[in-house]
């Protein structure tokens, strides 16, 4: 059965933030970057556990997504067997990464 994803508000703002730096750049990329984001993150309703364990976090995973020139950071934790809650996006290339 595949797990329900829950975006926390701070999550889904954070796939618009690094998308609107990106856009006046490159808005193609922009838009690439924020629908690869999206699709990775539904890839954790079938594979919750594919991110790798946050050292000093019980329950939370990162799930790095190589793109670009640098990589994104998806933190989330997992809820029982059948719920995954998105806490925040980074991009590895913005301050206080």
């Amino acid at each position: 059965m595949p797990c329900e994803i829950v975006w926390l508000p701070s999550a889904s703002r954070d796939v618009f933030r690094p998308r609107n730096f990106i856009k006046s750049e490159n808005p193609r990329a922009a838009q690439r970057a924020a629908k690869r984001i999206i699709e990775d993150v539904n890839l954790l309703q079938e594979s919750p556990e594919a991110g790798v364990p946050v050292e000093g976090l019980v329950d939370y995973r990162d799930f790095v997504l190589a793109f670009g020139a640098g990589e994104y950071v998806i933190r989330y934790r997992q809820e029982k067997m059948n719920r995954v809650v998105i806490v925040r996006i980074r991009h590895s290339k913005e301050e206080a990464y």
